[in-house]
């Protein structure tokens, strides 16, 4: 795995990706990943945003949501939410449709969501979860 940065990302951060990245087993795969903290807020005042495919992998994590800056455990909730999807899309379980805007392949079956309800799509479930667990075992690592 190739990891890129912007070079704004904080060193508290940096550890964190590289502890999401190895609990997550990101190491052991083929691809680049692009890592960017945006200095403003994202499209639609969402946390983060990662889109991609088995090769390559876009991520975006918010600075700010409404024009207030996001906290820290915030950040690096979703740096381990975003970072699952990638995985997702490294290993090719989620795979975005390619024609229709609210429909993807999670494990070779097809699933139409709507914006409304997309929190209770697989990929989705699955990247709520491991954020906190991941959080957790960060918060234990670091208090040992």
């Amino acid at each position: 795995m190739q990891l890129s940065r912007s070079n704004n990302v904080p060193k508290y951060m940096e550890e964190f990706i590289n502890f999401a990245m190895e609990h997550l087993g990101l190491y052991k795969l083929r691809g680049n990943l692009h890592f960017t903290l945006a200095r403003a807020n994202l499209e639609e005042e969402s946390f983060g945003l990662c889109w991609g495919d088995r090769g390559e992998v876009e991520m975006q994590i918010a600075s700010k949501q409404w024009g207030a800056p996001v906290s820290r455990e915030d950040k690096l909730k979703t740096i381990a939410h975003e970072m699952t999807h990638a995985r997702q899309y490294f290993v090719g379980h989620l795979v975005p449709g390619e024609q229709e805007e609210f429909e993807s392949m999670w494990l070779g079956e097809k699933v139409e969501y709507t914006p409304e309800n997309e929190h209770m799509t697989p990929w989705e479930v699955e990247a709520v979860r491991l954020e906190n667990e991941i959080y957790e075992e960060w918060i234990k690592y670091r208090t040992s």
